[in-house]
C-alpha cells in the first residue's frame, strides 16, 4: 500500500505501548454477561482474578493477550472470545451480551470446533489465512461472527504466538475510516473487507509503527487509527 496522505494522528511522539496499549481497558458486570451465556457456558475462569475498578473488575488488553497467547484448543479459544466481547463492550454493556448469546446459540457445538480450526491456522499459516477462514464463505465461518469481534480474537489469539512476519490486528469500522483519511484506501466503512485488504492493513500498520518511532508496535497504530477514526465519525 502506498501511503499517499498526510496523517495528523501520527504527528506527535508515539504514546508508551504499556500504558496506551496493554492497559487499554474497561469495567464490566459479571453478572450481566452470565444471565446471557447459554448453559453450560459460564465466563472465562481467569475474569474472576482481575482487578477492581470501584464495584466493577476491570479487563484490559494486556489481560486478554497474556490469556490469548496460552490458548491452544477450541475451547480455551472460546473463552478468549467470550471475554473480547466483554472488553470490547464494558459498561454499560447495552446489546454486547445478546450479541455474544447469539453467536454461541447458532452455532452450538461447531463453536469450539471452528475456533480450534481457526487457532490452528493463526499459528501455522497466519493472520492473513486465519481470517479468510473465519470470514463469509470461510471454512470456519461461524454464524453472526463478523470481522469486527473476529479480528479481536485474532488479535489477542495470535499477537504473540502467529506464525509469519504479520501479526493479526483488530479491524472495525473506525480503524476503517482511520484507514481511509489515512492511507488513501476506498473501502467500504461497514464491510465487507477481504483477506487481501486486511494483509494489506496489516502491512500498512506494520510500516507505519517503524516511521512513527523506533520500537512501536503496530497495535499502537490499530489504536490511535480506532480514536482517529470514532472522532471522525462523530463530527461529521
Amino acid at each position: 500500500m502506498t501511503v499517499t496522505a498526510t496523517c495528523s494522528p501520527f504527528d506527535d511522539e508515539p504514546p508508551t505501548r504499556e500504558r496506551y496499549v496493554l492497559d487499554h481497558g474497561f469495567s464490566f458486570n459479571p453478572t450481566t454477561w452470565r444471565r446471557r451465556l447459554p448453559a453450560p457456558i459460564d465466563l472465562p475462569t481467569f475474569l474472576s482474578g482481575l482487578p477492581l475498578n470501584g464495584p466493577w473488575p476491570r479487563i484490559s488488553r494486556g489481560d486478554l493477550l497474556r490469556a490469548g497467547a496460552e490458548a491452544h484448543t477450541g475451547r480455551a479459544a472460546r473463552d478468549i472470545l467470550i471475554a473480547a466481547y466483554v472488553w470490547g463492550h464494558g459498561l454499560p454493556s447495552r446489546r454486547g451480551p445478546a450479541r455474544l448469546q447469539r453467536v454461541l446459540d447458532l452455532n452450538g457445538g461447531d463453536t469450539d470446533r471452528w475456533l480450534g480450526e481457526a487457532v490452528s491456522i493463526l499459528r501455522s499459516e497466519g493472520p492473513r489465512a486465519a481470517y479468510e477462514a473465519l470470514d463469509h464463505g470461510g471454512r470456519c465461518k461461524l454464524k453472526r461472527l463478523g470481522p469486527s469481534f473476529f479480528t479481536k480474537l485474532l488479535y489477542f489469539l495470535g499477537w504473540n504466538s502467529c506464525s509469519g512476519r504479520q501479526r493479526p490486528l483488530i479491524l472495525d469500522r473506525y480503524v476503517v475510516i482511520g484507514l481511509k483519511r489515512c492511507g488513501s484506501v476506498d473501502w467500504p466503512e461497514f464491510g465487507p473487507w477481504t483477506a487481501d485488504q486486511y494483509a494489506e492493513y496489516l502491512a500498512w500498520a506494520r510500516e507505519k509503527a517503524s516511521q512513527w518511532g523506533v520500537e512501536t508496535e503496530a497495535d499502537v497504530v490499530e489504536r490511535r487509527l480506532w480514536e482517529y477514526g470514532k472522532c471522525l465519525a462523530a463530527y461529521r
